[in-house]
């Protein structure tokens, strides 16, 4: 600010009366992305390399014809998209919609599943899996795990306990079995 203030105080009195939402990204009321944070002088600057050669006059021409041609075809693609959003961003909505058909419902809720359950005042819970409750978990392990009797006490068949287990006679190869 001081750096505008040097060139010209209206412009800093002009910029403080209108609010920072306004012009600073920082204390935007909206979101502002893809379209609104792109940099017109970035796009400008590359495609007016040679033109800046010329003088004023025929400068600030090519600029307008410039900046028509690109609003013409805008405008044009504008025209021709027959979809509730522009041709971008239904491209990305149907792209999220083919992604959501690869998920499954029978977990729990990611966060944006979240966010919209929130929006919709609806409770998580009715979109988690019933394996996650606290009922299903308590199914889960009432029944008692007893430890094993010594193994004097053990009542193995006799042509069981007349079997000798043998380990493999084979060396195992030191990579992973392919199967």
């Amino acid at each position: 600010m001081s750096k505008i203030e040097e060139n010209d105080t209206h412009v800093k009195a002009y910029l403080y009366d209108i609010g920072y939402h306004i012009w600073s990204r920082v204390h935007a009321t909206v979101n502002r992305m893809w379209t609104m944070t792109l940099n017109i002088a970035e796009s400008l600057n590359a495609v007016t390399k040679d033109a800046r050669e010329l003088p004023i006059v025929e400068l600030l021409e090519y600029m307008r014809t410039l900046l028509e041609r690109w609003t013409n075809e805008k405008l044009l693609k504008a025209k021709g998209t027959f979809t509730y959003l522009g041709k971008k961003y239904n491209k990305e909505l149907e792209d999220n919609r083919i992604l959501s058909q690869k998920m499954r419902l029978d977990e729990l809720p990611c966060a944006h599943a979240l966010a919209a359950l929130r929006h919709r005042n609806e409770s998580y819970e009715n979109y988690c899996s019933p394996y996650y409750t606290r009922e299903s978990l308590l199914h889960t392990y009432e029944i008692p795990v007893d430890p094993l009797p010594d193994e004097s006490k053990w009542n193995v068949p006799q042509h069981i306990a007349e079997e000798v287990a043998i380990p493999p006679t084979g060396k195992r190869e030191p990579e992973r079995p392919q199967k």
